[in-house]
């Protein structure tokens, strides 16, 4: 019904108006996946996974965020800047829907990739065996954001091992959506 009665508008306003309402659609859905996610998440986690905040914790953040900023700019010289299908995708959407992409890019995003990533996968797959966890996630993270760049999945790797770590030190999933959300928020300085 919106869409057809678009065709009444010139045809900037149609682009512009198919933009607005793609962009709240995408932005609304984002936001209730997320919420499902942290939902589903509450249910399923491990007790050794609700510590509260501690000084360890900031400490293993601050330990975690420097590790990221090194891994970050030890490998972003050697990635390609065009023909990471990760990048050109974030790009296109970018480019799409623009502002409505920012919230999922810093906030949303990285809710629910540490959901995913750490909170369910961590908790339901070798839960018993750490090393496996980890590294399972770690892997599954850099593949998800760069399996076609070598350098690109080795970054998103190590940031993935680096997250897992946070996970399993801090007891946290607060923690590792901090430490993903500022990660976004520093690759974002570099970008613009």
């Amino acid at each position: 019904m919106i869409v057809s009665g678009l065709t009444l508008l010139p045809k900037a306003q149609q682009t512009t108006h198919l933009i607005l309402v793609f962009g709240w659609l995408f932005l609304i859905t984002t936001i209730g996946i997320t919420a499902l996610m942290w939902y589903y998440y509450q249910k399923i986690k491990s007790t050794r996974y609700d510590q509260p905040f501690t000084k360890q914790t900031w400490w293993t953040m601050l330990i975690g965020f420097i590790a990221m900023v090194a891994v970050n700019n030890g490998t972003i010289p050697f990635m390609h800047t065009t023909g990471n299908a990760n990048v050109d995708a974030l790009t296109s959407v970018f480019q799409t829907i623009g502002i409505f992409m920012l919230p999922y890019a810093l906030f949303l995003g990285p809710i629910m990739e540490e959901l995913l990533f750490r909170g369910f996968l961590m908790n339901w797959f070798f839960p018993g065996t750490p090393i496996i966890s980890i590294g399972l996630s770690a892997i599954l993270f850099g593949l998800m954001h760069g399996a076609t760049d070598p350098i690109y999945f080795i970054s998103k790797a190590l940031l993935g091992l680096i997250l897992a770590i946070v996970y399993y030190r801090t007891h946290n999933i607060k923690s590792n959506i901090a430490l993903h959300m500022l990660n976004n928020i520093t690759a974002g300085f570099t970008i613009f």
